[in-house]
Formats: structure tokens, sequence, C-alpha cells
């Protein structure tokens, strides 16, 4: 984001409602077609916006997920994979164009367009954002409005020989434990809402797939977490592929209770097949190429032979992380990490009266709001400050508000921006919420509870999800509980050590408490360090999570450098429906002998 800001755009236009949005974006189409065809970088070039250009591709033309910066770059990349994927035809616009008015110093213009290949044979669709740029003839001076690509974005839609088949969903699924072997195209390790919205993509393009779960029911990976867990987006953003939430679940928060009915209905509504309570014991990779996955149930050991394997077994959701710190044996209360934490009742079963809360982000107040209402009197201990992003910000109508409005529309905008811009609009959006309330946090920080608020220039909630894995709170409401000091806190410090009675903290004062729970999040958010003790075999793979040079998520969805038919499904729900379809498509055109080298260079 630093090295890439949003571009300032201060350009007059005397009545930007009779701009004709849709007759420039045909023109710059038509310029842009004119220099692909011929072949010619430096007109290429000049089509897009000088002082900063992306061109985002999924699978489109590279057959990876690659976000190319700068217009000489992007030219020279577009004309190589142009001829390398022989595209048919020219880019044409579809629909109509829209002006935009994004604040005070960005305006643009947005379309959608379509072009076809026939390297492999495939529908791709993409989406332009259009900068105005205010040129003076040397001569006349006379000053021309031409519009410029800031953003040109690629997708590919579906393969022509294979398009999705939704009917296929309901067919029945297979048994897999009729014998000790069984064949399958690809063994997804996992059984959660990554993995069921894979198999499902999967299944739709004539993949067959098994899902291997760890857990022993459908849903567990929800019904074993803590009770008062919440998602703290808008249901409209979080439906898998092919079955969105029901009507009476869009306009709350859903509950772990929710989340675990609807993906234990997902697979059942589309028979997806998956074996429950799987221990891996270890995994093989033929010379031929195929997998071979040596596991144990409950009934027996097996072994599947698959021709890929997806890790799908969460990204920061499974190795619980808590600090170390000195004398644990000195404590005689209880301490959990908050993967232990089931709820605050319980605890006051076991007698608990206090409960110190080490950690100040979702799931922290999450905790902190059912151990206050269990009666536990609850000190929160948030060592750093906390960005708070109110949930409204979240919720407006052109931030993630949109998927209330129709959920394939919105993908097709934010799923296709690269991550440097969308995290930028999104930074701007809640900056601009944030300085209209300038005082929502005073009371916060009155009582002295360390905040950062969106008017923070280092605020940023998609540098958080992507980078941090976290970190942040999107307020439902529980800091009232300590602005109303119903519940304490201890700001700007850490635990150190263990006392028989609670713990020590950095500041040389104590903190006394029958029971403690970390609430420091997960260690496992890149798969280097888990996939042997997943698979049970040593695989050199890609780092993952956290963004690259070109701001893409590392690792995920599609092809790692020195593993073949080796993928990482995860991220959050919006990843997971979108997705599931880049990965589903690279497994099917690998199948029939389709998928292309990725282009790297």
């Amino acid at each position: 984001m630093r090295d890439h800001a949003l571009p300032t755009v201060i350009v007059s236009l005397s009545d930007p409602v009779s701009l004709d949005a849709t007759g420039e974006a045909r023109a710059v189409l038509q310029r842009f077609n004119a220099a692909v065809a011929a072949d010619r970088p430096d007109l290429l070039e000049e089509c897009f916006y000088a002082e900063q250009s992306f061109w985002k591709d999924q699978l489109a033309l590279t057959w990876h997920l690659r976000t190319i910066i700068s217009p000489a770059k992007i030219a020279s990349a577009l004309l190589e994979t142009k001829n390398l994927r022989s595209v048919t035809g020219n880019f044409e616009l579809d629909g109509s164009a829209d002006f935009v008015q994004a604040g005070p110093t960005m305006v643009f213009v947005t379309c959608a367009f379509s072009f076809g290949t026939e390297s492999p044979a495939a529908n791709c669709s993409g989406r332009m954002w259009l900068l105005p740029v205010m040129t003076t003839n040397s001569q006349t001076t006379q000053e021309t409005l031409n519009w410029k690509i800031w953003i040109l974005s690629t997708k590919l839609d579906h393969l022509d020989e294979y398009p999705e088949d939704r009917s296929v969903l309901q067919t029945p699924g297979t048994s897999q434990t009729d014998s000790s072997t069984f064949k399958t195209d690809v063994f997804i390790v996992g059984g959660g809402n990554a993995a069921a919205a894979l198999s499902a993509r999967l299944k739709a393009l004539g993949v067959h797939s098994v899902m291997a779960d760890r857990n022993a029911q459908v849903g567990d990976n929800w019904t074993l977490r803590y009770d008062a867990l919440k998602f703290h987006v808008r249901t409209s953003l979080c439906g898998p592929p092919y079955l969105e939430y029901p009507e009476e679940l869009q306009d709350q928060l859903l509950t772990k209770k929710d989340l675990a009915a609807h993906l234990s209905q997902y697979v059942r509504a589309f028979n997806l097949n998956i074996i429950n309570s799987v221990e891996i014991i270890e995994t093989t990779r033929e010379r031929s190429g195929e997998w071979h996955v040596r596991f144990r149930i409950p009934n027996g050991t097996y072994t599947a032979i698959a021709k890929h394997v997806v890790q799908a077994t969460g990204i920061g959701s499974q190795i619980p992380y808590a600090p170390a710190i000195e004398e644990p044996q000195a404590y005689t209360g209880i301490s959990i990490h908050s993967s232990q934490f089931k709820n605050a009742s319980k605890l006051k079963e076991e007698g608990v009266k206090t409960v110190c809360i080490v950690g100040s982000a979702n799931t922290a107040f999450d905790v902190l709001e059912d151990c206050h209402a269990a009666g536990l009197q609850t000190t929160m201990i948030a060592r750093s400050p906390t960005y708070m992003v109110p949930l409204t910000y979240i919720c407006n109508k052109i931030g993630l508000g949109a998927y209330d409005n129709g959920v394939e529309a919105a993908d097709n905008l934010f799923m296709m921006l690269p991550s440097i811009v969308d995290s930028q609009f999104a930074q701007g959006l809640f900056a601009a919420l944030a300085s209209q309330e300038p005082d929502r946090y005073s009371a916060l920080r009155k009582v002295g509870f360390q905040v950062i608020d969106s008017q923070d220039l280092d605020a940023a909630l998609v540098h958080n999800l992507l980078e941090r894995g976290g970190g942040h709170y999107v307020d439902t409401g529980a800091t009232e509980l300590i602005v109303s000091g119903e519940a304490s806190f201890r700001a700007g410090v850490e635990p150190k050590a263990y006392t028989s009675t609670g713990l020590l903290l950095s500041d040389g004062s104590s903190l006394d408490a029958d029971a403690v729970i970390w609430c420091t999040g997960f260690a496992d958010k890149d798969a280097r360090e888990t996939v042997a003790d997943i698979l049970k075999i040593s695989l050199p793979i890609d780092a993952t999570w956290g963004v690259d040079t070109e701001g893409e998520i590392r690792g995920m969805w599609k092809r790692h450098s020195q593993v073949e038919n080796y993928w990482i499904m995860g991220g959050f729900t919006q990843q997971h429906r979108w997705h599931s379809a880049t990965l589903a498509h690279q497994i099917k055109a690998s199948l029939e002998g389709l998928l292309p080298p990725p282009y790297i260079s």
C-alpha cells in the first residue's frame, strides 16, 4: 500500500452527468484491441495510466494468480500471454460503463468486458477501471480529456468443453470404505467450509473428490468452538457456492450453530463424499505422480489413491498460539487457550469467579461478553493498541454491504480488484466514515483503553486480514462493557510470569484471576510449518498467506513451484466461494491434459 498509494486525479469534469461513460470505455477498448492485434507494446503501453497501472489476472492468460504493475511490464506481459493463449477476437464491452465519483480526488469509469482463448479454449471475462487524463495540444493549446486504463482485471469463467453442470450436484455420492483401497481424482484433507466449497465445484465439473476430516461429524469445525462465537460480517458475504444462507439469517450475525447447520446441509444437499474421524498415517508420492494417502478411521485402515491432493485444514485456525511465560507450574487456577474455551457457565460450575482474558481482538471481545453475561468478574489485558472498526462501517452500502444487493455482482467487483487497491478503497471508506463521528471512541480512550480507529493513517483492515492474520476488533458492541466499567482492563502491559493466584505483568504489577483465557490467535498461518504434521510427508511447498511483491496472497489456490498436483484451499468465506472455482478449474484442466505452464516471468 505504501509503495502504491492511490493516484490523485484532479480533473474538472464540467458536467459529469452528461459524460458518455460507455462511449469512453468503448473508445479505450478500441485502442487497446488495435494495439494487441498489432503486437505493439508501445501503443499498448499508451493505453494505460502512466503514473500507476495494474493488471490482475486469475487464470485467463497467465494460468496463475498475478498482479503485474506498471504500463511497460503490463504491455509486455499481455502481449506474451495473448500469444501463448491464442486470444480469439477482441475484448468486447459487456453492457454499459459506469461513472464513479469516489471522493474529492478520485473519479473513474468502470466497465465489464469479455474475450476468449484457444489454448486452452476458454471463455474469459474482465473489468476495467479508467482514469481521466487532461492533455494539451502544444500547437493549439487546446485541452483534451482522455481516459486511460488504471486497472485491467481478467479471469477465466469456464473451459469451453467443460462448463459447470449444477444438475450433477444432485446425483448420489460414492462409498469409499467398501474396500481397503480406493481411487479418487482429488483427495481433500479437511471437511470444513473451504473443503466443501471445493468439493462441490469439482463435482459440478465432473471431477470426483473425497474429503477426509479429522472431526467425527460434519460441522464439528464449528460446534467444537466456543459457544459465543459469531461472525463479525454480514451474512450475505458468507454463503458458499450454489447455496446461500436462508433469508431469516440475512439480518443477523451468524452463530456457530448457524454455521455448523448450514455446512451439514450443504454436504447432504449435494451428496458430497466425506470420511470422518480420519487420522492420516502416511502420504507418499509415487513415480507415476499418484498420491497414496494411508489413513485410519475407527473401523479400520484405508489407502486413498489420488491424482491431486488438496490441503484444506484452515489457515491460522488450528494450532493455538500462546506466548511462553515463566513459572507455569506456580499457577493454581485454570489456564486455557480460546480454542479450549467452551463457555463461561462451564467455568462458573468449576468455581471460577474471576477471569483474565489475554488479547483484545474479535475472539477476546466475544469471550469478554460471554464471561460478563455469566456474572464473572472479567479483566482484559490489551498489550498494544487495538484497531477497531465498527460493524456499521463493514456493512456500509458501498463497502461489503453491497453483498446485500447480490452476491455475484459484488464478487465480480471486489474479487477483481488488486489487493493493493482494495485495501486502500476500504481504508478510504472507513476513514471517511470515522471522520463523521470523530468522538466514537473518545469515551474508551478516556478510561485509558488504547484504540486505533480508522482516522489513523496506519489503520488498514485488509492489511490486518492478509498480512497480520487478525489482531483487530470489528466492533459489535462489547466495547461498552469497558466504557461502563462493567469489565476491567490493563492496557500497554503483557504477562511475564505466572503467580500462584494469577499473572505477573510487564510493569511489575500483578493480576489475580481464577482462570486465564489466552485469546492470542493461532500459529499455523504458513502451511510450510504444518504440511509434514498433517500429511505425514515433507514437501518443499511455497510460503502461504501474507502477500508477495505483487500484493497477491502467497501459496493459496494456485500451483506450487516445486510440488505438482498439491494445492492449498482456505481463507475466509468470500475467498472460499470465489477461489473454489479458481482451484477447481486448474484441477479439471490438469485432469484433461489442458493445464498450460503458469506464466511466472
